[in-house]
């Protein structure tokens, strides 16, 4: 049996809470439960977990708060956490700003089990998968260098770190495994966040356009009507 993990959930809705610690203990968590924001900080010094799940809309839990501490905390952190943002409220501000935070997933009340399980599940042993195959742990096309371990960026010859969120990091490596292959934006969708229907078709288009923020526009070209490749050459 693999070891326990630990989580962090920042949210006080019985029937989520409730799904939430279902789906994470039968996935070998161990959930902790903050009963504020500040508490969840302090929960996350003492535990330093490998997943942090917090509402985002809610007066005594303001995730985007805590996701910006976790981003501000990364090289101090022994793991770099998974973040979720979750909500009931419609407004898609908040998954503008959440996803500006760095957060790796956002999830909309009422909460699916099942396709929550997939993710968590993705996430986590995906990550044991790579983590435990040397070839895995890095890569490297033109002129950068993926340290997919501590999924980190870097720019070469002077190996200078490109900062990134986590998810844009994941398209990004995605599609420059499959250079110059065109990739649909419902085909990104299926491949980065397993197909989960809450997800809209414009958070890709945000995580393409965070990445030329980061990097320009040299590197991911859009194909009009079709979807975005990964430029072998510029």
């Amino acid at each position: 049996m693999n070891p326990a993990k630990t989580a962090i959930i920042a949210d006080d809705d019985k029937n989520t809470l409730r799904d939430l610690v279902d789906v994470l203990e039968s996935e070998n968590f161990n959930v902790s439960l903050a009963l504020d924001t500040n508490h969840a900080i302090q929960l996350a010094n003492k535990i330093q977990p490998l997943l942090v799940i917090s509402e985002v809309a809610n007066q005594n839990y303001d995730g985007i708060s805590l996701f910006k501490y976790f981003k501000n905390q990364q090289n101090n952190c022994k793991h770099d956490p998974k973040l979720i943002a979750l909500t009931s409220n419609s407004d898609e501000q908040y998954e503008i700003l959440s996803y500006d935070t760095g957060i790796d997933f956002f999830l909309k009340k009422p909460l699916r089990k099942m396709a929550f399980k997939h993710r968590i599940s993705k996430f986590f042993n995906d990550e044991e998968i790579t983590s435990g195959t040397a070839s895995m742990e890095d890569y490297q096309i033109r002129d950068l260098h993926f340290d997919i371990k501590h999924h980190l960026l870097y720019k070469l010859p002077n190996r200078n770190q490109i900062v990134i969120q986590s998810k844009s990091f994941d398209i990004l490596l995605h599609l420059a495994k499959y250079p110059n292959q065109v990739f649909k934006r419902e085909q990104l969708l299926e491949d980065i966040w397993g197909g989960e229907s809450k997800v809209s078709l414009r958070t890709v288009d945000i995580h393409i356009l965070k990445i030329r923020q980061a990097l320009g526009d040299e590197y991911i070209k859009t194909i009009k009507g079709v979807g975005y490749i990964f430029k072998l050459k510029k």
